[in-house]
């Protein structure tokens, strides 16, 4: 009896359960959802995706994945077949993403939206509206992560080219000349504070105020330069002027010069000759009252006849 009365209650609840499902499939059937054609064209691989798969506007379940195929014109492009709610706002600036389930690998289509242009999505002239699937955060990590191994060979393989035996004798060249050279730094720091010293004695206040003073007087030398300037002009012209007048003079001079040569000079020879004749004749008189001073009064004798002369002896 007991195992009937089990028998008869599962019956019922498996009974039950399929009248419930019928009713929930009679309730869907009489509420239909309208959905919207959309399109997704990816470039790039479309890893995970499947039909029937998920569509996402913003977190929010919004419709699935219809079909999966490859551009019959263009083969590098995959088509993604989408039907989305017809209340979700598919604009021009709606683009698609592609999401994962946690762990299990499954990928979604996310639709996001830069509200950049928000009229319509255009559409396709088969009368589809294409949305472009742009690679979402971690795509572009591991496109980058992927760049970043690549430019690491590369860079790996420069710098065993660059590392040969030549270069890394240069290398230890270097750094020994690195090496004396911070030696000479720590020299140099080392006598830096006595430098520093003598330079703070040096700029003692008394030092400071003959400084000051002493460019005191340059600026003010250099203030009076253009007065001085201008003071060494005008007697530079002064004097152009009077070498002039002296050059006037000197030619007059020459002048001069010339006409007492040619004129005076005669004339001053003439009376100097004559006045020498004057001196003897008055030194032979002179000689003749000092030899016989009665001639003065008596005149001068006459003196013996000489040879032929009358009274010759």
């Amino acid at each position: 009896m007991e195992s009937r009365a089990y028998a008869l209650i599962t019956g019922l609840f498996v009974l039950g359960i399929a009248g419930c499902i019928v009713l929930w499939a009679h309730w869907l059937a009489k509420t239909p959802i309208a959905r919207t054609a959309y399109r997704v064209v990816a470039t790039g691989p479309v890893s995970g995706l499947n039909p029937e798969a998920q569509v996402r506007y913003r977190g929010m379940g919004v419709g699935r994945v219809s079909a999966i195929g490859l551009d019959a014109k263009d083969p590098r492009r995959i088509l993604v077949n989408i039907e989305v709610d017809e209340t979700i706002p598919v604009t021009r600036g709606t683009y698609a993403q592609l999401g994962m389930e946690g762990i299990t690998g499954i990928a979604y289509v996310h639709l996001m939206d830069d509200y950049k242009d928000m009229q319509a999505a255009a559409k396709s002239p088969d009368g589809v509206a294409e949305l472009p699937l742009r690679p979402a955060f971690f795509d572009t990590i591991s496109d980058s992560a992927e760049g970043a191994v690549k430019d690491a060979r590369e860079l790996m393989a420069s710098m065993n080219g660059l590392l040969t035996p030549e270069n890394r004798k240069r290398i230890a060249t270097t750094l020994a000349s690195l090496e004396r050279i911070s030696a000479n730094l720590e020299t140099a720091s080392a006598r830096l504070p006595a430098t520093i010293a003598r330079a703070e004695a040096w700029l003692s206040e008394d030092n400071r105020r003959l400084a000051t003073s002493s460019l005191e007087r340059i600026n003010e030398t250099v203030k009076a330069l253009p007065e001085l300037t201008r003071e060494t002009q005008l007697l530079l012209r002064d004097a152009r002027e009077v070498a002039g007048q002296v050059g006037k003079l000197a030619n007059e001079a020459g002048g001069a010069a010339s006409s007492v040569r040619d004129d005076t000079l005669p004339r001053v020879n003439a009376l100097a000759e004559s006045v020498e004749l004057s001196s003897q004749r008055v030194g032979r008189l002179a000689l003749q009252l000092d030899r016989e001073p009665q001639s003065a009064i008596f005149g001068r004798k006459p003196g013996r006849p000489g040879p032929g002369e009358p009274g010759f002896q």
